[in-house]
């Protein structure tokens, strides 16, 4: 019986080697279900918990996985940083346990949704390189300088583009890119200010400016 197809490497399975998958995959599925069943019924979990999130959430993930590592210590925690669209889909697939998005796309009649606070933004800075002096800014003051921003698709960037748009303002995008992190290193190195969720300065060296009438 030929399960795989290949010549001087592996192309892929034939059409019996992906229905043998199939079995051994539920196979799996079904002996991971039955350790967790049983160690459910000893009041433990087990396993992996499959977290999908949108970046730049004001819901901080790290305290839930703190949390529940502290009462089920045999619990694995894997996190992705998606679009909510992706979250969404994911949750659908049963690819994710538990999803953070934004309610706007959620349809409840799929999906069980917990409301969580909104998210207020900031200006994220370093003073070294933008020496701010202001105790709360206003987009207007926003548009003259050089921002950092996450890409288009995104739904925290669709409400910054909104929230410009609404005032006939345009944004200086002096970096666009679909990576937090990234955001933060070119705050870092003085390419230029981000808007973040408020408290996203962490302990560092950089100051998080509160924007009047921000949210999402």
């Amino acid at each position: 019986l030929e399960l795989v197809r290949r010549s001087q490497r592996f192309e892929g399975f034939t059409e019996a080697g992906e229905r043998v998958l199939a079995w051994a995959r539920s196979l799996l599925a079904a002996q991971e279900g039955l350790y967790a069943e049983a160690a459910a019924c000893r009041g433990q979990l087990v396993g992996t918990l499959r977290l999908g999130v949108v970046p730049l959430a004001s819901f901080d993930p790290m305290r839930l996985v703190q949390h529940m590592a502290g009462r089920h210590p045999e619990l694995r925690f894997q996190l992705y940083s998606l679009s909510s669209e992706q979250v969404l889909e994911g949750l659908a697939r049963n690819q994710f346990d538990l999803g953070v998005s934004y309610l706007d796309r959620l349809d409840r009649s799929h999906f069980e949704g917990i409301e969580l606070a909104e998210t207020r933004m900031g200006l994220l800075h370093h003073p070294s390189h933008f020496p701010l002096d202001a105790a709360l800014l206003n987009w207007e003051a926003l548009a003259g300088l050089p921002l950092g921003l996450l890409s288009a698709g995104m739904h925290f960037r669709q409400s910054i583009d909104h929230n410009f748009r609404s005032r006939g303002l345009s944004p200086i995008a002096r970096l666009e890119t679909d990576s937090v992190q990234q955001l933060l290193q070119a705050v870092q190195r003085g390419l230029g200010g981000a808007i973040m969720p408020r408290g996203s300065e962490g302990d560092g060296e950089w100051r998080l400016i509160p924007l009047e009438d921000a949210h999402t």
